[in-house]
């Protein structure tokens, strides 16, 4: 028998041939979920969880996934017994072998129409949904269902939770019946394609590009990038020029003809990669510095941001701050105090963390943070939530300065930054400082395991350790702002910094 696909398998053969191959061949060559990736496939079942909810009279086909004959004798079991709302049903195409299982298969009230529902933690359609069901619809209308309109059900970013989460309220229906059908003939003939490319003895001969990132990164990137370098075209251009370069010049810039040298900042990164140089403007790095004033704080946010609301008068994906961190400087030279909150309790953290904050920014001085749209983005939603509050936020919203900036624009700038101004690739250039000794090394870890507390599925030596984890994580963002500080103002006092790059091994 010639091998087939599932609706997830057709997805990615969409994106890429190779990495379907890859995953029916090789899957020990797929690299692990990160947790940001774990809480998307997480997210989608609560989600679909909900969704349930919205018909409860429907049965669900809980055979293994393995086991598609089997779901699908259960489904026909189902309609044979009369049930009009099937969680998981499941059919193959007669042909093709193509299989698939819909999130909810419906009867249109007492006909032997049906219709299609496809359930993402998604707030609207995009393209590679109208793939996902163009396939289903294409499996089950091909099995002899008689489908009448195809639709997706998503997250309304505009529904606000007031007491217990309604599904009917937060989840919305949209009809792409139309979408569907039109990409039947593209389904059928890219069905064929795919199942034939599986055939092949060897590994897919596919290029790299853009299509590695879209619509996700692809599990297999690490395989077939391993001789990209840290630093290539990809990290200078767009992902579509940079494969354009690629095709013709590969993805070395050692290799890159002079007259396609970006413009701008990029231009400044190529050159200090080229020459092994920092580029350093010392004079807009003093006015820079001239303009911060004492007591300066260093402050970060860490939040999360749930599909599905936990906290009354709030929406889907809204970012909650339940924890920062404040290092304080109130003279040159003097030493840091540092201020600090997580929210322990599984209750709004907002009311206390606000008052801490404005306990512990004080009135007067800069406040320095790195990306400074955030934490302002932050402060401006707490403000018009409590409004008791307004006039401290907003003061402090006043007195924030962005540690980015010098980075941003390219006043000082370090090779081994590798085109980034991102923090985590700040720091280790300058400095000897990272985060490699945490046991949370970045936000994703943070929103994630706070989650889980939220949950409530940790034990009290779970939750000790998370406390202490979230504390050192946050405390170590914020020191790295002093830290960054004390770079440019080596630099500002002409200092040079040249002993520290020398000395520099972040090679």
């Amino acid at each position: 028998m010639k091998p087939t696909i599932s609706k997830s398998q057709y997805v990615r053969g969409l994106q890429c041939k190779k990495a379907l191959w890859l995953f029916r061949n090789r899957k020990d060559l797929q690299s692990e979920l990160s947790s940001a990736q774990k809480d998307i496939l997480d997210i989608g079942n609560l989600i679909g969880k909900l969704a349930m909810e919205n018909y409860p009279t429907g049965v669900e086909v809980k055979n293994e996934y393995w086991d598609i004959n089997g779901a699908i004798k259960t489904t026909n079991k189902y309609i044979d017994d009369g049930n009009n709302i099937i969680f998981e049903a499941t059919a193959m195409h007669p042909i093709t072998g193509a299989y698939s299982k819909i999130d909810i298969l419906k009867r249109f009230e007492d006909t032997d129409l049906w219709d299609l529902i496809e359930v993402k933690s998604s707030t609207q359609v995009k393209e590679y949904h109208k793939d996902d069901l163009a396939f289903q619809y294409y499996v089950f209308s091909n099995s002899g269902y008689k489908i009448r309109n195809s639709y997706m059900m998503l997250i309304d970013n505009s529904y606000k939770r007031t007491g217990n989460i309604e599904p009917t309220k937060i989840l919305q229906l949209i009809d792409i019946s139309e979408d569907v059908k039109n990409k039947q003939n593209e389904v059928n003939e890219k069905t064929i394609e795919l199942c034939n490319s599986l055939t092949d003895p060897g590994v897919p001969k596919e290029k790299i590009g853009e299509k590695c990132f879209k619509p996700f990164e692809c599990d297999f990137k690490s395989y077939c990038w391993k001789h990209v370098p840290d630093y290539s075209v990809y990290n200078v251009f767009q992902k579509k020029k940079a494969e354009s370069i690629d095709n013709k010049h590969g993805v070395l810039l050692e290799n890159l003809p002079t007259e396609l040298f970006p413009n701008g900042i990029k231009r400044v990164d190529l050159e200090c990669y080229f020459n092994k140089s920092l580029k350093i403007e010392k004079e807009k790095i003093s006015d820079f510095l001239e303009s911060l004033q004492y007591p300066i704080c260093f402050f970060d946010y860490e939040t999360i941001a749930p599909a599905i609301p936990i906290l009354e008068g709030t929406k889907p994906y809204q970012q909650i701050p339940f924890q920062f961190s404040l290092h304080v400087q109130k003279e040159p030279h003097h030493q840091l105090q540092h201020f600090e909150y997580i929210h322990k309790d599984i209750s709004d953290p907002r009311p206390d963390l606000i008052k801490k904050l404005i306990q512990a920014c004080g009135k007067k001085g800069s406040i320095l943070v790195y990306n400074q749209s955030f934490e302002i983005a932050r402060n401006n939603e707490l403000a018009e939530k409590y409004e008791e509050y307004r006039d401290e936020l907003r003061a402090i919203n006043t007195r924030i300065v962005d540690l980015m900036l010098p980075f941003s624009k390219r006043w000082i700038y370090h090779p081994n930054q590798k085109g980034s101004v991102s923090l985590k690739n700040v720091l280790p250039a300058f400095t000897e400082l990272n985060y490699k000794d945490l046991e949370i090394g970045n936000g994703s870890d943070a929103m994630h395991l706070y989650n889980t507390f939220l949950e409530g599925n940790l034990d009290k030596i779970s939750k000790d350790k998370l406390w202490d984890g979230l504390s050192k994580y946050c405390e170590r963002d914020t020191y790295a702002l002093w830290v960054l500080l004390e770079v440019l103002k080596d630099i500002a006092d002409k200092k040079f910094y040249a002993i520290k790059l020398n000395n520099h091994k972040g090679k």
